[in-house]
């Protein structure tokens, strides 16, 4: 129940956002995973938030893991911070940490728990309202079954549309 209402009080954050003009996007992405999650392909969709004077936003997002019958998948909720990187331009760095839920069946490798992930990267806009995103995340300690406790890890590439607010 405790991460029911941890992602209840995300979604409420994130219309605070909203309500005050701020930066909106979604996005997709795809990757390659290791650790706790080998065997997988992250493919994932997510939305967020963040204030245009203050950098601190909130994301949620889904990812399938296996599209093969172990239907096995991924949901974050996380604050994102974001920063412009310096003598550059249209590039931020990108850093999260929040929680994931992941879940699988008897058939998977992963078993379903709930655990601490952090990540990092970067965004570079490639037009007004849509960037590319690079990023690297650790989900720490995922259950398994029958397997060793090893950290999830996920190198994701994607595109995310802002939209105009």
């Amino acid at each position: 129940m405790n991460k029911y209402m941890a992602i209840a009080g995300l979604a409420a954050a994130l219309v605070w956002p909203v309500a005050s003009g701020a930066d909106v996007w979604a996005g997709a992405d795809l990757g390659l995973a290791g650790g706790a999650l080998s065997n997988t392909v992250p493919l994932g969709l997510y939305v967020g938030a963040s204030t245009r004077r203050f950098p601190l936003g909130g994301e949620l997002s889904y990812q399938f893991l296996s599209l093969n019958p172990a239907r096995e998948g991924l949901f974050t909720a996380t604050a994102i911070y974001r920063h412009p990187i310096p003598d550059t331009q249209n590039m931020d760095f990108l850093a999260r940490g929040g929680i994931a839920y992941i879940h699988g069946s008897r058939n998977g490798y992963v078993s379903s728990s709930t655990r601490p992930i952090i990540g990092a990267g970067v965004s570079y806009r490639i037009r007004p309202q849509v960037s590319l995103r690079a990023e690297y995340d650790v989900i720490f300690g995922p259950a398994t079954h029958n397997g060793p406790l090893v950290n999830g890890s996920e190198l994701l590439g994607g595109v995310t549309y802002h939209f105009a607010s």
